[in-house]
């Protein structure tokens, strides 16, 4: 598996003997591998603890300090020269680049994926690519990572979007069972596109309400709940050999600031964070937990105080960078020994907030090479073992660049800024839980077809979609129902479908067109699509619905749709059906033209004697902003919706991962099935400050396990210990 290189003539003796005994052994492995994965296994090697030992040492011994370094980085590899790179072999130089550096992994993301074919097709020739680096002591495997969370966050975009974290964490009772199923998927479905390390789950404990990075990202605002759906989660997902990364450490529920376009702030003690956002990763560490992901958050009242780059202005270090952070906490207190892996270094909070020397690059219009190096050597300095996106590997200067900042951090290991105990203390970590995966033991498919036959198979799956659908069916939350407006019942003759946005239209029709298939629509009922400008079904039909929207994503100035033609179809219609999708406090200020469309939708409704029913399909927050609602349905999803499930497996349009909470929520509007989900959050009231920007308060207008059941039966509260 590890093939000697000419260029290496002092390591080859040792290289050579790791190189037979390998060889000796790989067969047995293979076997063993196999044998565990018809058992449903977990598809990892058992070695003993000397064996991989000894095996690890082998391996590093025989590297150089340049290829150490390079086990610690992770670059992506979204485009080339702006252009998606889907399959290796078009971009010649892209490959060469990677054979250049032996990396420990790549990430890849949705712009890497096309349908599950090409996606397998691409990890299995970036292995390959790996594999014919000519100059290389020994040949070690990639980590194949992306972040597949489900829910908002996916990456496998032929896939199983499933309902996100915190759908699972309304479905009380069932919730364990179902954050498992749901991490079977993901993990199942990971595999078979080829990758080995998913970053994800995500459990920072989000009780925060105007948290704008998390929201339904995180399982409940309870952290012994996160805790265990966290657990839950995992043990589904490492069935599949695919690594669990739990992010983002210390916890990043309690923000305000999205961590990729500003620096966000914990005030908090450390006692404070033990009694809170430390709880899921004290548990997930206690279970086994081998990778766990930073963040890129500051603590002013735990972390030392330090000088930034300007060698004037005082502040604090994020996370990612904190020894005491990361040495002292999680690795001391918390007694973790796994991979740390940062957040994306790309990301603003580190890349702007001007943290160490090196300044700008004024030809880049970008931070200089000098400043990444030195934001790298203080997050080794932290204890952190991987170095995550420091820069796109996207075009030639991208090349130069990772050539400057290898040879860089080399430099600061040979003149001890960086010791090497440090980063062999990184890389032995890596190679561990490599080898523990059988990562180390990768090679070439023999039938490369059976490789993409099987992740068509798995990947979007009937299966993995009739669990998504199950899951998102329990889900569903009622807040609100007055006059027991739902379920719709046939004296409702004139219905308004209000999407957030034109494409919202796909998935409103595709539910449509399941309740007619089971008899709960008549199928020659009238629709008027305004938002595709399509209609069907009887024009003399009882029953009309109308669909439109009320946001203009692709408007340069004023986003608000609201015309005279919808304005009409509210006036005539018996119930609205309006959607939010709020992922932060902006969007229900005044100003906002998504607030300006509910708000308007409303008022005209209740003016001509409608009633208006709010569906909530992200952040269920929003509820309280739209308090005048007869009634209130909560979804927690609010991605996919410009999917259309019909085309899944098709060879044009939409592969897979659609949104099935939204469907689901429909299908209960019109009586298919009743909401019996609970409330993984508490929702605070919402006030006006003396400034005029909105806020949350300390009151709570619904308790976290409320949920309501049609005919206002109020759902028996959860069992908090089960879910």
């Amino acid at each position: 598996m590890f093939r000697i290189t000419d260029g290496k003539t002092a390591k080859k003796l040792g290289a050579l003997a790791l190189t037979i005994a390998m060889i000796a052994c790989s067969g047995f492995q293979t076997v063993l591998a196999e044998e565990e994965k018809a058992a449903g296994a977990e598809t990892v090697l058992e070695e003993t603890d000397s064996e991989k030992t000894g095996r690890v040492e082998e391996i590093l011994s025989s590297m150089t300090l340049e290829e150490k370094i390079c086990q610690m980085i992770i670059p992506a590899i979204r485009t080339w020269d702006e252009s998606n790179v889907t399959k290796l072999s078009d971009y010649p130089e892209l490959a060469e680049a990677l054979r250049k550096h032996q990396y420990g992994g790549l990430i890849l993301f949705s712009a890497n994926v096309t349908g599950p074919g090409q996606i397998a097709a691409l990890t299995e020739e970036l292995q390959a690519n790996n594999l014919e680096n000519t100059d290389v002591s020994v040949h070690i495997p990639y980590f194949m990572a992306a972040d597949d969370e489900g829910g908002v966050v996916v990456r496998l975009n032929g896939g199983t979007r499933m309902t996100g974290n915190m759908a699972i964490g309304a479905t009380g009772e069932e919730a364990l069972a179902n954050a498992e199923k749901t991490g079977r998927v993901l993990g199942e479905e990971m595999a078979a596109a080829g990758f080995n390390v998913n970053f994800a789950p995500t459990i920072d404990v989000n009780n925060n309400a105007a948290n704008p990075a998390i929201g339904t990202r995180s399982f409940s605002d309870d952290p012994q709940v996160v805790a265990e759906l966290g657990a839950a989660w995992n043990r589904g997902h490492k069935g599949s050999g695919v690594i669990t990364t739990f992010k983002h450490f210390p916890g990043h529920g309690d923000t305000t600031t999205d961590s990729h376009i500003g620096t966000a702030c914990i005030e908090k003690t450390y006692e404070q964070i033990k009694d809170m956002e430390l709880v899921p990763f004290k548990a997930v560490i206690d279970d086994g937990a081998e990778m766990i992901m930073t963040a890129h958050i500051t603590f002013p009242e735990i972390d030392d105080e330090v000088t930034f780059g300007d060698g004037e202005t005082k502040g604090y270090y994020p996370a990612t960078m904190s020894k005491k952070i990361i040495t002292d906490i999680l690795r001391g207190d918390l007694g973790y020994d796994g991979v740390v892996v940062t957040d994306a270094l790309e990301m603003d909070a580190i890349r702007k907030a001007e943290l160490v020397p090196g300044g700008k690059d004024a030809e880049a219009d970008d931070v200089s090479t000098e400043y990444r190096i030195n934001i790298a050597q203080k997050v080794i300095e932290a204890g952190v073992d991987i170095l995550l996106i420091p820069l796109d590997l996207n075009c030639a200067n991208a090349v130069d660049f990772y050539d400057d900042y290898v040879d860089g951090l080399v430099a600061m290991t040979e003149n001890g800024t960086i010791p090497e105990e440090r980063v062999d203390e990184s890389v032995t970590r890596i190679l561990e839980l490599k080898e523990k995966y059988g990562i180390l033991d990768w090679k070439p498919a023999e039938n490369p077809d059976e490789v993409i036959k099987r992740a068509e198979e798995v990947i979007g799956s009937d299966e993995h979609h009739a669990v998504e659908m199950d899951i998102a069916r329990q889900a569903i939350t009622l807040l609100k129902n007055e006059d027991d407006i739902l379920p719709l019942s046939s004296d409702t003759k004139n219905i308004v479908f209000l999407g957030r946005q034109a494409d919202d239209a796909y998935t409103i029709d595709y539910a449509l067109a399941e309740l007619k298939a089971k008899g709960i629509l008549d199928e020659n009922i009238r629709i008027e699509n305004l938002a595709k400008d399509t209609s069907s079904g009887d024009e003399n039909a009882e029953t009309k619905i109308v669909i439109d929207y009320y946001y203009d994503l692709n408007a340069s100035d004023n986003k608000l749709h609201y015309t005279d033609e919808l304005k009409e179809a509210i006036k005539e219609a018996d119930v609205v059906i309006g959607f939010t999708k709020t992922y932060s406090l902006g969007a229900l200020e005044d100003s906002s033209e998504q607030y300006q469309g509910i708000a308007a939708a409303l008022q005209d409704t209740h003016a001509a004697g409608g009633k208006f029913v709010l569906l909530s399909d992200n952040l269920p927050y929003d509820a309280a902003r739209y308090q005048e609602a007869d009634a209130i349905m909560l979804a927690y999803m609010g991605a996919g919706l410009d999917m259309d499930p019909t085309e899944r497996n098709q060879e044009s349009g939409n592969m897979g991962a659609y949104n099935a909470c939204v469907s689901a929520a429909i299908y209960m509007m019109f009586g298919d099935g009743s909401p019996i989900g609970t409330l993984p959050v508490e929702i605070p009231e919402i006030t006006k400050t003396d400034e005029g920007n909105l806020a949350y308060t300390d009151t709570i207008l619904y308790e976290r396990g409320f949920g309501m059941e049609f005919n206002n039966a109020e759902s028996e509260e959860p069992d908090q210990e089960a879910a």
